[in-house]
């Protein structure tokens, strides 16, 4: 178990994945620029409940998810509005124990890492879902991520496709949550049947 720093968001991140953050709070101006000096990161969760900017007279508790992604800080930059703008690359997905707020209203979490599978690659019937991450990969928005080039693993495939579709974020929370990448990727199919029909 760990304790490390926490980044709410309505939104999810994935290992491999990539997202762009405006930063304004001072509490996350403050952790970024700590991140950036010790080469650290911090935990990205999925705020279910409860809002992404701190209010004093919130009466309701934030929810957060009991799984989340360890985030790095791949680039930053200062945005024409003043506002902070970073890059951040999902790596290892974590189960949250505990969480607290320090007296900044940082999120604080007791984590237990979740073990990465091993590479495997991507079985033939899901051949078509390479070509989609391909054509994903080409568009303008997500090129401006610079994503690492991908490797034909499950779940990496199954990682990045996760992330970059558009899809509800309590749905990615779901693939997020999967045991198993090719779990994952039998529900991704699934939903573009879905989506198809």
């Amino acid at each position: 178990m760990e304790t490390i720093p926490l980044f709410p968001m309505h939104a999810v991140l994935f290992p491999h994945g990539r997202m762009f953050l405006q930063v304004f709070e001072s509490r996350y101006l403050d952790l970024i620029g700590q991140c950036m000096k010790e080469d650290s990161g911090f935990g990205l969760v999925w705020l279910k409940q409860g809002q992404e900017v701190y209010r004093s007279n919130e009466l309701v508790d934030p929810q957060l998810a009991q799984i989340g992604t360890y985030a790095k800080i791949v680039d930053w930059d200062s945005l024409p509005s003043g506002l902070l703008g970073v890059t951040i690359e999902g790596s290892d997905r974590f189960r949250l124990l505990t969480s607290y707020q320090r007296k900044d209203h940082v999120h604080m979490g007791e984590v237990e890492w979740i073990e990465t599978a091993g590479a495997t690659e991507l079985p033939e019937n899901y051949a078509e879902l390479w070509g989609l991450l391909q054509t994903l990969l080409d568009h303008p928005h997500v090129d401006r991520l610079k994503l690492n080039p991908v490797v034909n693993d499950v779940n990496a495939v199954s990682c990045l496709l996760a992330q970059l579709l558009p899809i509800e974020e309590r749905v990615k929370f779901n693939l997020l949550a999967a045991a198993e990448p090719l779990d994952r990727m039998a529900r991704i199919m699934t939903l573009l049947d879905q989506y198809s029909e």
